[in-house]
């Protein structure tokens, strides 16, 4: 006997209205409801075709693991619908009680969440297929797979991917499955391709046992960072956890356009969609946020409940600049306190992340935050023991591989002793006037003081700020970004108008076809040993565009910094809708992790500027970015139209 579709007069509802509000050119995904023999079923179908079936191994599109038994479906057999979500369940699996609901976001886009209840402890694991009807290839978000795969947002796994996400690519068209992020999963999420089965999956744990994940020196110069990581989630007696994912349809002429999609549906459901521009950057921070379960050499627990890795190869640790400039990006305001919760002091004591952690507990204590006392005297008592006549010093790290090294953000770079190099000090001025607004005995003769030794670093005969206060001929492209952010914070200019301009014009006149050296030669050049990739001369996009924006500050007209930028991230975005760890200035390709977690800032620096310039309306350059794609926003909805994209090459 035929299933019979389900008559739920809320999903038909929610149906009509949202096939009604259809674009043309876009492909629909939606749930059908049936039943047979009283069990409820999920499919897919876009238009007449059916997409997603269902199996008798998750009719609704769930499966649960159990330790010692085997994967089985998760079935429901009532429903009810309340304001245009429709409810499955509960069920009850052993100690286990579990809600299934679907609501159609967009006519591309359904949300599913599924809420977990134990009675008692237990340890489970969901898996989320996606069953096929139709052919085509099977990719991540890193690319195409021929044969079954399973990726971990786990480092050390054999296949690691960021953003957790599992499509089909037709001639036309892409549909997938797409998870929440790791950090709402406890950091158990997988994604599974089976083209031989015809199957995408996301899961959240795969049920292996116990395993350490151990980050120790000399790895890291000082700390150490271990869990016994295994592959169920674990509810204690009452607790409850939800885990949503989302099944999503695109038009796609080709992979990158399978990525957009996945991006864009990720942006539709959370609602930071203005711009595809926004779209990767809060997406980004999204897929980096994780728990903070990693114990430190005594086997303790860390406080702060989540914190924002750098990317997955670097593991489940942070650092205070990368933590904080992603939490502007995620702007949500339990993830910021907790991953701030989480900065302990030997985080803190080398390159320039007292004074980040200065200029964070600004922002946190405006947003009604507390912050922790004792930890902001001891990094500004720390910033003003190594201050001299204004400059900032900044102390070797101990345990670092080169007593030279880790002094600045792109810690490979080497500086002699007693050398202030200028990518730090911009971020020292900030937290001293951060320091000033806590209360913590910092002056405004203090503050002249550190501004005067920052102008004092132009190196006015070459027309740039140099790398380094002893290495005046080297040209800095990370020297300027602290000023933008003080900027951004307190509206406080650092630098001289034309000290800025300057510095524009003349990296300008030397910069790579794929953006701005991190360091180089007077000339543009790469400096002797260097690759032009990652700190030897790599294009660093955080660093570029802050500088773009401070020139916005100082005078140079906004249509050039809004053309500067849109240039700017074209060449990030070339080879992958991703900002990366950086490019390389020889060949344009990224280099390290994509969507790497830092560039997440440029979204919250770019918003708090234009807001302090008093530029009003929607931002150019991410209109610039969409039309580059094909991206179009309708009815509060990003969608993509690929035919429409001039391309970003």
């Amino acid at each position: 006997m035929m299933p019979k579709p389900l008559r739920l007069a809320g999903m038909s509802l929610l149906l009509t209205v949202h096939v009604a509000l259809a674009w043309a050119g876009t492909v629909e995904i939606r749930p059908a409801l049936l039943r047979k023999d009283g069990v409820i079923a999920v499919e897919y179908r876009s238009g007449e075709r059916l997409v997603g079936r269902s199996t008798e191994a998750a009719p609704a599109g769930v499966e649960l693991l159990l330790p010692g038994a085997k994967p089985v479906a998760v079935t429901f057999r009532t429903e009810a619908e309340r304001q245009g979500v429709v409810e499955l369940g509960p069920t009850k699996i052993g100690t286990l009680t579990l809600r299934w609901s679907i609501a159609q976001k967009t006519p591309s886009l359904v949300e599913r969440t599924l809420e977990v209840t134990a009675e008692q402890a237990q340890q489970f694991a969901v898996t989320f297929p996606l069953e096929l009807a139709v052919d085509g290839e099977f990719a991540s978000f890193s690319g195409p797979a021929k044969a079954r795969t399973l990726y971990d947002t786990v480092r050390g796994s054999a296949k690691t991917e960021t953003f957790p996400v599992a499509m089909l690519r037709t001639a036309e068209s892409v549909f997938g499955i797409v998870a929440d992020s790791p950090g709402l999963w406890e950091n158990r999420c997988q994604v599974l391709l089976d083209p031989e089965a015809r199957r995408l999956a996301v899961m959240t744990g795969d049920g292996r046992d116990p395993y350490p994940l151990v980050i120790k020196p000399p790895e890291d110069a000082r700390d150490t960072y271990q869990y016994q990581m295994d592959g169920w989630q674990s509810l204690a007696a009452g607790e409850t956890r939800r885990f949503t994912t989302w099944v999503f349809a695109s038009p796609a002429r080709n992979h990158y356009d399978a990525q957009v999609a996945a991006h864009l549906a990720v942006a539709n459901a959370k609602g930071w969609n203005s711009s595809v521009v926004e779209a990767i950057l809060r997406n980004t921070s999204l897929y980096l946020l994780r728990r903070n379960l990693a114990r430190d050499a005594n086997n303790q627990p860390r406080d702060g409940r989540y914190i924002f890795i750098s990317g997955p190869g670097y593991g489940w640790k942070q650092w205070v600049s990368d933590g904080f400039y992603t939490a502007l990006g995620l702007d949500d305001p339990e993830k910021t306190i907790e991953s701030n919760r989480a900065v302990f002091w030997t985080r803190m004591d080398y390159e320039d992340n007292a004074q980040y952690y200065l200029i964070w507990a600004v922002l946190m204590r405006r947003a009604g935050g507390a912050v922790n006392e004792a930890l902001v005297r001891k990094a500004y008592a720390f910033i003003r023991e190594h201050e001299k006549d204004g400059f900032y010093i900044p102390p070797s790290l101990p345990g670092s591989p080169n007593p030279k090294g880790w002094k600045t953000y792109h810690d490979v770079l080497l500086y002699d002793e007693g050398d202030c190099p200028t990518s730090n000090q911009g971020f020292h001025c900030g937290a001293l006037l951060a320091a000033r607004e806590l209360g913590l005995g910092a002056t405004e003769q203090d503050v002249e003081r550190a501004i005067r030794a920052y102008r004092s670093l132009f190196n006015a005969q070459r027309g740039f700020f140099p790398t380094s206060r002893q290495q005046r001929d080297t040209l800095g492209q990370d020297t300027l970004y602290g000023a933008t952010l003080t900027y951004a914070v307190f509206g406080r200019k650092l630098l001289a108008d034309e000290q800025v301009l300057t510095h524009h014009r003349t990296s300008e006149k030397v910069k790579t076809p794929y953006g701005l050296r991190v360091i180089s030669q007077a000339d543009g050049s790469l400096l002797p040993g260097h690759s032009g990739v990652y700190c030897y001369g790599g294009s660093w996009f955080l660093n570029d565009a802050a500088n773009y924006l401070l020139a916005g500050v100082h005078g140079l007209p906004a249509a050039e910094v809004d053309a500067l930028l849109a240039e700017r991230i074209a060449r990030e975005i070339a080879c992958v809708p991703a900002f990366n760890e950086s490019i390389s200035t020889v060949t344009g390709e990224p280099h390290g992790h994509i969507l790497y977690s830092w560039n997440s800032g440029f979204w919250w620096l770019r918003k708090e500027i234009r807001r302090r310039l008093g530029q009003t309306g929607p931002d150019p350059v991410g209109a610039a970015i969409d039309a580059r794609l094909g991206v179009v926003r309708e009815n509060g909805v990003l969608r993509l139209e690929p035919d429409r994209a001039a391309g970003v090459r």
